[in-house]
C-alpha cells in the first residue's frame, strides 16, 4: 500500500499550474528558462509513467492540469496577468500542446528502453 502511494507521488506535479508558472517565470526574468525547466520535468514524468505502467494516471493528471489552467485563465488569476497581452489562451494553449508532446516523447523513450531491456533479458 505504501509503495503504491510512493510510486504515485511524482504525479502531484499536475496540481501545480506549470503552464502558467513557466510563462510567468519567463516574463519576469526575460528568459525561456521556465519553459525549458518544465519541459524537462514533463519528459521525465512521461518516462516515469511508462516505466511504472501508470499511463492512466498521467492522462488523468493532464486533464486536471488542463482544467486548472483554463480555470486560472477564466477566473483571471494574478499569475495569468503577469504574462498575457491580449488573450492568455493564445499563450497557454500552444504551451499545453508542447508539454503534451514532450510527455509523449518521454513515454516513447520509456517504451524503447523497456523493449530493449526485455530483448536483452532474453539473450
Amino acid at each position: 500500500m505504501l509503495k503504491k502511494i510512493i510510486l504515485r507521488l511524482p504525479f502531484i506535479f499536475y496540481f501545480i499550474p506549470y503552464v502558467h508558472l513557466s510563462l510567468a517565470t519567463d516574463y519576469l526574468f526575460d528568459s525561456i528558462v521556465g519553459i525549458f525547466l518544465f519541459l524537462l520535468l514533463t519528459v521525465i514524468i512521461g518516462f516515469y509513467a511508462k516505466m511504472t505502467q501508470q499511463i492512466s494516471l498521467l492522462v488523468f493528471g493532464n486533464l486536471i492540469n488542463i482544467l486548472l489552467s483554463c480555470a486560472l485563465i477564466l477566473f483571471k488569476s494574478p499569475l495569468v496577468s503577469l504574462y498575457h497581452s491580449s488573450s492568455p489562451f493564445v499563450a497557454a494553449v500552444p504551451l499545453i500542446a508542447l508539454f503534451l508532446i514532450t510527455q509523449l516523447t518521454g513515454i516513447f523513450w520509456g517504451y524503447i528502453l523497456q523493449k530493449e531491456a526485455s530483448f536483452n533479458g532474453q539473450n
